[in-house]
C-alpha cells in the first residue's frame, strides 16, 4: 500500500505543477493584451495632455505658432449657420423693440409744459391759448379755501381773509337789504344802469337808487356794475360820465365794475368790434372813473377776457372772474370771482355769488 501510495502523490504532483505553470502563463498574457487596450483607449487623452503641457509652454514662453492655428479647412465665418441664427435673433429682438415703441403712445401736453391754458368756449369748442409769463400769476392756494354751507371762504394763517358778496339789479324786484346782512353778505354790487345792445341807448336800472339807499342803510358795503356797449371811445366816455353823474352826491365804499358781453339769442353792438377795440372801451371807461376817484373791476368770463380783448393791456385793472364750478384755471391775477347762483335771505330767486380778495373800504 505505501508503495503505491508514493506512486500516485508524485504523479499528482508533477501534474499540478504542470497546470500551475499553464495558468501562469495564460493571467501574463492576459494582463499584456488588456494593457495594451488601456493604452489604446487612453491615446486620445494623452495627446490632449500633451496638447495641454506644449500650450502651457507657449504661454509661458510668450511665443505663438500661427500653424497651430491653421487647419488648412476652406470654411470661413459666412459658412456657420451659427451666424445666421445669431442675426436672426438679433433681427428679431430689434422688430419686437420697434413694435413696442409703435405701441407706447406718448401722450403729448396740451399746456406745453403750463405755458398755455385751455378755454372752453360757450358754443362747446376749445382752444389753447398762450399765458405771459411776465404778466401777475394767479397765486390763490386751493388748500386755503374753505366751503361752509356751500359758500366759498378764503383763510391766511387761520384767519379768514375774504369778503362775500351778490349782484342785484331790477330783476330781483323788492330786496330785503337788512335779511341780506343778516344772512352774512359783506357787500353787494348793484347795476346802475346799461347801453341798448340795439338802440346804443343809455339808460339806468329803474331800481337803482332804492336799491343802494336801502343797502346802505342795512350796514352793507355797496359798489355798482355797469352793462356796456360801446363801440368806441367816444361811447365808452360817454358812459362813464353817465356813472359820475348818477353817483355825484353819493359815496360808495365798492368799485364801479364794466360789464361787456354778447346777448343770448340776439346780436350785440359790440360782436362788430374787434378784441383791440373792445380792450380800448373798457380802458377809456375805467380810467375816467378812475380819475374821478373811485376804483373800478373789470368783470368777464376766461373766455370773453382771454379771447375777446388784450389781456395784456388791461391786466392791471382788478379782475372780477366770472367762472361757476370749480376753482377756476385762469392762469392770471384776480381780486373778485362769481362762482355759483345761491339762495339768499332777503331776495326773490337765486343770486350770484361773489368772493372778494380785497377789502376795498380800505383800498
Amino acid at each position: 500500500m505505501n508503495y503505491n501510495d508514493d506512486f500516485y502523490k508524485e504523479d499528482t504532483d508533477e501534474s499540478s505543477k504542470s497546470l500551475i505553470g499553464a495558468a501562469l502563463l495564460f493571467s501574463g498574457a492576459a494582463i499584456v493584451v488588456i494593457v495594451a487596450i488601456v493604452l489604446v483607449l487612453n491615446r486620445d487623452s494623452l495627446n490632449i495632455g500633451k496638447n495641454k503641457t506644449e500650450a502651457t509652454k507657449k504661454e509661458v514662453s510668450g511665443y505663438v505658432n500661427l500653424d497651430d492655428y491653421i487647419s488648412g479647412s476652406s470654411i470661413v465665418s459666412d459658412d456657420l449657420d451659427i451666424w445666421d441664427e445669431y442675426l436672426d435673433e438679433k433681427e428679431k429682438e430689434e422688430e419686437e423693440l420697434i413694435v413696442e415703441e409703435e405701441e407706447v403712445e406718448v401722450e403729448e401736453d396740451p399746456s406745453m409744459n403750463n405755458t398755455r391754458t385751455k378755454v372752453v368756449k360757450k358754443d362747446g369748442s376749445e382752444t389753447w391759448v398762450n399765458i405771459n409769463k411776465y404778466l401777475a400769476p394767479n397765486e390763490l392756494d386751493a388748500a386755503s379755501f374753505v366751503l361752509k354751507n356751500g359758500r366759498l371762504y378764503y383763510y391766511k394763517d387761520g384767519e379768514k381773509v375774504s369778503y362775500t358778496g351778490i349782484i342785484v339789479d331790477k330783476n330781483d324786484d323788492f330786496v330785503d337789504f337788512a335779511k341780506v346782512k343778516r344772512d352774512n353778505i359783506d357787500f353787494v354790487l348793484i347795476k346802475i344802469g346799461q347801453r341798448g345792445y340795439n338802440t346804443g341807448n343809455l339808460s339806468l336800472d329803474e331800481n337803482f337808487y332804492n336799491n343802494l339807499k336801502n343797502a346802505q342803510d342795512a350796514g352793507l358795503h355797496v359798489g355798482v356794475l355797469f352793462s356796456s356797449q360801446a363801440i368806441n371811445q367816444q361811447e365808452a366816455e360817454e358812459e362813464a360820465q353817465f356813472v359820475i353823474d348818477a353817483l355825484a352826491d353819493i359815496s360808495i365804499d365798492y368799485p364801479v365794475c364794466f360789464s361787456m358781453s354778447y346777448v343770448d339769442n340776439d346780436k350785440a353792438r359790440v360782436e362788430d368790434i374787434t378784441p383791440e377795440e373792445k380792450t380800448m372801451v373798457a380802458k377809456a371807461f375805467m380810467d375816467k372813473i378812475n380819475d374821478a376817484g373811485m376804483n373800478t373791476i373789470l368783470y368777464g368770463d376766461k373766455e370773453w377776457l382771454l379771447c375777446n380783448m388784450n389781456y395784456t393791456s388791461v391786466s392791471y385793472y382788478d379782475i372780477l372772474l366770472d367762472q361757476d364750478g370749480d376753482l377756476p384755471d385762469f392762469p392770471y391775477r384776480f381780486k373778485m370771482w362769481k362762482y355759483a347762483l345761491k339762495d339768499i335771505s332777503g331776495v326773490s330767486g337765486k343770486s350770484e355769488l361773489i368772493i372778494s380778495f380785497v377789502d376795498y373800504t380800505v383800498k
